[in-house]
């Protein structure tokens, strides 16, 4: 006999089990239709966002065209999802240029603070716009670049041919691109003193727009130099340095007033004082740390008399004795952290042998200093902590760049001895001594010191216009 009230429960458990079974099914195709909705809208706003982008690289295409002259009006389809805005921001974004002082920071001249205005595609949190000359993309807190902008570095020339946006707040599928007015040369500009190549100073070139992370990331890409992004304001900053060659055509010259003396004899010419030259000290400070920090800049254990192959010494103090070097395989150069108080130096092969003391420069009458080479091939470049100091009968056949230090120049000879063949430049020069004998050596006048001490992107040449372009729907 069966228990009373068996067979009851079993009926009760098939019909749990039923509704359990109904339950997870009911609740599985929710969950399948909730995802799979999410994820078709997503592919369906990345597709009408990604035909959007193309869209706007068309515009940037064609806005280059008329405003460059080779069309007087282009006509664009600005694709996309039709619950999407479209619309012209005449204020978004801006960009200035300006030069400022290389050593104070001084701003000497605003180049152009021209506002860009865009382009802009926005649905929801996904905008694409065309800026500057680029297209740009932002999702979220992120911006990414679609096209790059009209910013071109080649070498040391920046050409930068800005493209101002004008036109309809609102905007329908089909635009029209119009240029508003002739283009504007904002740099070179003669009337203004504002010429090519530049000198001195540096480039400031700052973008402030919704995209400046993805600007950022361009400049920082196209100009291999250090980008500073301020979040704050939205912008993104680029340098670019003039470099500063030094320029000599005098046998001795001061960079201070009235800084040559010469006792026991007559200035030897061509001489002059008041030579406005730049300072080599940043210079030396950062070789001496590029063999300080990189091991593989610099050698630092090496036989004086086998110096070549175009490479680079460090000696950590005073570098005193003989120097032998060959440069049939490449220019030479010592880094000394100290004085460079040589023994005889003698320089073979057609390069340079080019120095750089940290302090001072000494030559004594027993031991000449390159004799029956040429000037160009030795230059010894010192850091206005130290002095230059040529003693007895001595003979130097060379280059010495020193504009922050003192140069005695103590000696002479027999009247057929030439002391200083080439050039000399120095704070103060004082010579003392009959005949200390001089020669310039024009060669000298053609030797390229870049005094500009520093790792950022060089500019030599800038070539800045702006261009407004009109959009409308018709």
């Amino acid at each position: 006999m069966v228990p009373w009230g068996t067979g009851d429960r079993r009926a009760q458990g098939d019909v749990i089990s039923v509704v359990l079974l109904l339950a997870i099914t009911v609740a599985g195709a929710t969950a399948v239709v909730a995802l799979g909705g999410d994820a078709i809208g997503g592919i369906q706003q990345s597709a009408t966002t990604g035909a959007a982008e193309q869209s706007m690289t068309q515009l940037d295409s064609k806005a280059s065209l008329v405003a460059h002259g080779e069309s007087d009006a282009q006509r664009v389809e600005l694709a996309g999802s039709p619950d999407a805005t479209r619309r012209v921001d005449a204020d978004a974004g801006w960009m200035n240029i300006t030069v400022r002082n290389a050593t104070t920071g001084e701003v000497e001249a605003v180049l152009t603070n021209t506002t860009l205005g865009a382009v802009v595609y926005r649905d929801g949190d996904s905008a694409v716009a065309y800026q500057g000359g680029g297209v740009w993309r932002r999702s979220g807190k992120g911006s990414s670049m679609v096209s790059p902008p009209e910013f071109h570095y080649r070498g040391t020339t920046l050409t930068l041919p800005l493209v101002r946006i004008r036109g309809d707040e609102t905007l329908n599928n089909d635009i029209l691109v119009r240029k508003s007015g002739p283009s504007a040369s904002v740099y070179p500009d003669s009337d203004s003193g504002l010429v090519n190549p530049l000198d001195g100073g540096k480039v400031v070139v700052t973008v402030n727009s919704e995209y400046y992370t993805a600007w950022g990331q361009f400049f920082e890409s196209r100009v291999s130099g250090d980008v500073v992004v301020d979040h704050a304001n939205e912008t993104a900053t680029i340098e670019l340095v003039v470099p500063t060659d030094a320029s000599f055509s005098n046998v001795v010259a001061s960079t201070a007033p009235d800084g040559i003396t010469a006792n026991g004899g007559s200035r030897p010419k061509p001489y002059q004082s008041g030579v406005p030259q730049p300072s080599a000290d940043s210079l030396i400070e950062s070789r001496i740390e590029e063999c300080e920090t990189n091991a593989s800049a610099c050698i630092e254990s090496f036989d004086q008399g086998d110096m070549d192959d175009g490479d680079t010494y460090f000696v950590d103090g005073d570098a005193g004795g003989d120097y032998s070097v060959d440069t049939a395989d490449g220019n030479v150069t010592l880094v000394a952290d100290g004085a460079f108080e040589p023994g005889t130096v003698s320089i073979s092969g057609g390069g340079t042998f080019s120095v750089y003391a940290r302090n001072d420069f000494t030559i004594d009458g027993n031991d000449p200093a390159n004799a029956g080479g040429t000037a160009d091939q030795l230059r010894v470049i010192v850091h206005s902590d130290g002095d230059v100091g040529f003693n007895g009968e001595y003979t130097f056949v060379g280059f010495v760049y020193a504009p922050g230090s003192d140069v005695d120049l103590n000696g002479g000879g027999p009247p057929f001895q030439t002391n200083v063949e080439g050039g000399i430049i120095g704070e103060t020069i004082d010579i003392n001594g009959n005949p200390n004998k001089f020669e310039y050596d024009s060669s000298i006048g053609s030797i390229d010191i870049d005094v500009t001490a520093t790792t950022a992107p060089q500019i030599t040449y800038l070539h800045v216009s702006v261009t407004e372009v009109e959009i409308s729907e018709d």
